[in-house]
């Protein structure tokens, strides 16, 4: 189950353009200003490869300005580059402390790769110059209460991976988690054909630490908002089913990875689904049974919301959707999240390869 409230887009031109420093010659500043907006249009537009090339003329030119540091951080962070964009946010925060939107980005991004002091001390920082943002405040408060469950846990790193657990009696489980993330990112990556090079957090709780923690449905077996999270009972009374979990967490992972933005919750699922192994054919079973179906659109957005029953006919229709796309071999998985990503709807970016909503529907809709 995916809850992550996916970063969005950053739209900040007017801003930037307003807040560009002005002590240079004419020349010059119509020269910067130019490659600002036009860094700032290729952010919005989720090119990341693009704005880092104009944000990195621009900074050739104006190096100490904190509105194209955070353009340049921006970029990076489309770009899958992590710890660039957190050492270029951090510069233009030094440049200008008051830059609200750069903190808020490095929060999350520092967040997002385990390092939650750094998110906490920059949310911390941010409320000194911005009191009464309460989206700050929400967040920071959030990430206490995180920090404070987790402060006696320990960690294992493997790969791209960091498993946190509490209690000795858990480190050969993280160590047996992290070897069954690797291979999952390993299958899923192939398939859709980008390794993201990010840190990927996982967190192992007890049954009532996730509940209290997450705050997830009663139907939830795990949940990713930006670092996995499953309850551990399920290692011992159910391997396979606690390894398929796994699997369907770090499917949302990946994706969340490649497409910051813009990804169908029911594609998220499906996609999900589909890497731990679900049955279609089962789903199939479940549908006809119900008698029941519900347009995909109507699931483009969370699932968190839904009742048992609800659930059940989202995951199932996710699942066949999902297969749909994946009987026609060699689709072309990394370019439709990139659309997503760069703002497509979804029929529209399904449309240019030759789908739309309705044949994704047929499995359940004949």
């Amino acid at each position: 189950m995916s809850a992550r409230p996916i970063v969005t887009a950053l739209f900040f031109t007017v801003l930037a353009v307003a807040s560009l420093h002005t002590q240079s010659t004419v020349h010059a500043q119509a020269t910067v200003t130019d490659l600002n907006e036009a860094g700032w249009k290729a952010v919005q537009n989720g090119d990341g490869d693009r704005g880092s090339v104009l944000f990195a003329r621009a900074l050739a030119l104006r190096p100490r300005d904190p509105v194209l540091l955070l353009g340049a951080g921006a970029s990076a962070h489309l770009q899958g580059k992590p710890q660039e964009a957190i050492v270029r946010l951090q510069q233009a925060l030094q440049f200008d402390p008051k830059l609200t939107t750069a903190a808020q980005l490095l929060g999350q991004i520092a967040y997002d790769q385990g390092q939650v002091d750094l998110a906490i001390q920059t949310y911390e920082q941010a409320l000194k110059y911005a009191p009464a943002n309460a989206e700050i405040a929400r967040q920071l408060e959030m990430w206490r209460r995180d920090a404070k469950v987790h402060e006696n846990f320990q960690e294992v790193r493997y790969d791209r991976f960091k498993v946190m657990f509490e209690g000795h009696e858990e480190q050969l489980l993280a160590v047996q988690v992290s070897a069954i993330l690797s291979r999952a990112f390993w299958r899923v990556s192939e398939k859709i054909g980008e390794y993201p090079s990010d840190t990927i957090v996982a967190v192992l709780y007890t049954e009532k630490q996730f509940r209290d923690t997450t705050r997830a449905p009663e139907w939830s077996g795990g949940l990713y908002d930006g670092r996995i999270r499953v309850p551990t009972g399920g290692a011992t009374q159910n391997p396979s089913l606690f390894e398929a979990v796994l699997a369907h967490e770090l499917t949302h992972a990946v994706v969340a990875h490649i497409a910051r933005r813009g990804v169908p919750v029911w594609l998220h699922e499906g996609l999900a689904q589909y890497f731990e192994g679900a049955d279609p054919q089962a789903a199939r079973r479940r549908m006809k049974a119900s008698g029941r179906s519900i347009p995909l659109i109507r699931f483009e957005g969370t699932f968190t919301n839904l009742n048992a029953a609800d659930a059940t006919v989202a995951y199932d229709e996710s699942l066949l959707a999902v297969s749909v796309i994946m009987d026609r071999p060699g689709f072309g998985w990394g370019p439709l999240l990139h659309a997503l990503a760069d703002g497509q709807p979804f029929a529209r970016a399904i449309d240019s390869f030759g789908f739309s909503y309705a044949d994704l529907e047929a499995p359940f809709t004949r």
